[in-house]
Parts: structure tokens; C-alpha cells; sequence
């Protein structure tokens, strides 16, 4: 039983103890039905994980939304979840393509997202997520998970590397702007010299002799 579960890979272990909880069916044929109580050790690892869990239906109406989720979104256990608005979360410039995602979802189609949450929606300010279908054993979605995790550390650590080359950029630009002033200054300075010395050659010509 224990070895069994040991091959089973993390997030399938999720997706397992999930589908458990969101149909509240066997999930095992009639001779797997005794391994069914080594699920709880996947319920522990849901509720430990700082991991965003979130489960929907097949319609979009969210179903579960584990502890870490909670947690992070201000989720209190006594609030009503079918009332959260999820999508509320997120930051105005980001709810389009994270929509598209949930969509594509509904539609069999694994999707990935970054979104920015506002400071109201989220302890996180930036999250990665991924929205995966689950299927039935009749091929159509019946649940969709959508999973997300903190990456605002390496969001911010991309942004400021990104700044700094914009700064080295915007420089060279402005040495390169320099430059060509300078090189015309130049230029304008040698033609200034020729005017010079031409008029200089003319006014230098020896007087007439009586």
C-alpha cells in the first residue's frame, strides 16, 4: 500500500485526493478500494503547502481552495468561497489574459499565467499559475485545477535587471547623441579653420611695388 502510493508523483497525488474531495466518489476500482485511506497523507500535504489550490467545476463556480490559499487571499474558514471574487484579485491589466487561461481551461486546454495581485487580493504580489482540466472517464472536463505560487522575489529581481539594461541602454544612447555633437562640432570647427585661412591667404598677398 505504502510503496503504491510512494510512486505516485506529487501532483498527482493532488490531483487524486482533489477529485476525491470534489466529487465525493471512488476514485479506486472495487480491489484499490482498500488503499483509499493512504489519501490522508496527500490531505496533509494540501493543507501544509504554501501552495495556491484552487478546484472549479466544470462550469467555472469554485468548489475548494485549500489552506495556504486561504491564507494568502485572506480567506477566512467561515466566509463562503462561491462568493469570493477570485478573478477580483487580480490587477486590471492582468484579469484579461488570466480570463482567456480560466477559459482555455474550461475548453480541455492547460494554460500558464503570470499575474500581479493587488495588495487588497493577496499577500503575493506576483504569482505564476496554472490552470490544468481534469477530465472524466468521459473524456469532458469535469474539474479544473488551477495551482499557483509565489514568484514575486524573482519577478522583482527580472524587473530590476530589466531596468538596469533600459538605464545602459537609455546611456549609450545619450554618449552616442554626445558623440555625434561632438564629431560635428569638430567638423564645424575644421570648415571655420579652411574659411579662415582662405580669407587669411587673401588679405596676406604682398602690396603692389611703385
Amino acid at each position: 500500500m505504502c510503496n503504491f502510493f510512494s510512486r505516485i508523483p506529487y501532483r498527482m497525488g493532488v490531483i487524486i485526493i482533489l477529485k476525491a474531495m470534489v466529487n465525493n466518489t471512488p476514485i479506486f476500482s472495487s480491489e484499490e478500494e482498500k488503499l483509499k485511506d493512504s489519501l490522508k497523507r496527500y490531505q496533509a500535504i494540501i493543507d501544509s503547502t504554501p501552495i495556491c489550490i484552487k478546484v472549479f467545476d466544470d462550469k467555472g463556480n469554485l468548489l475548494f481552495i485549500n489552506k495556504g490559499g486561504r491564507q494568502e487571499h485572506f480567506i477566512k474558514d467561515s466566509d463562503d468561497i462561491a462568493k469570493w471574487d477570485w478573478v477580483g484579485t487580480v490587477k486590471d491589466e492582468y484579469k484579461k489574459q488570466v480570463t482567456a487561461a480560466f477559459q482555455a481551461g474550461l475548453k480541455g486546454v492547460t494554460s500558464r499565467v503570470i499575474m500581479e495581485h493587488t495588495p487588497e487580493g493577496s499577500t503575493h504580489q506576483w504569482c505564476e499559475g496554472i490552470i490544468s482540466p481534469i477530465k472524466g472517464v468521459d473524456g469532458k472536463v469535469a474539474v479544473l485545477l488551477f495551482y499557483s505560487v509565489d514568484i514575486t522575489k524573482k519577478k522583482m529581481a527580472e524587473m530590476e535587471l530589466e531596468k538596469k539594461e533600459r538605464d545602459l541602454l537609455s546611456q549609450n544612447e545619450e554618449l552616442e547623441r554626445m558623440n555625434k555633437l561632438m564629431v560635428g562640432r569638430e567638423l564645424r570647427i575644421a570648415e571655420l579653420k579652411e574659411k579662415l585661412k582662405k580669407l587669411g591667404g587673401d588679405n596676406s598677398s604682398p602690396p603692389p611695388t611703385a
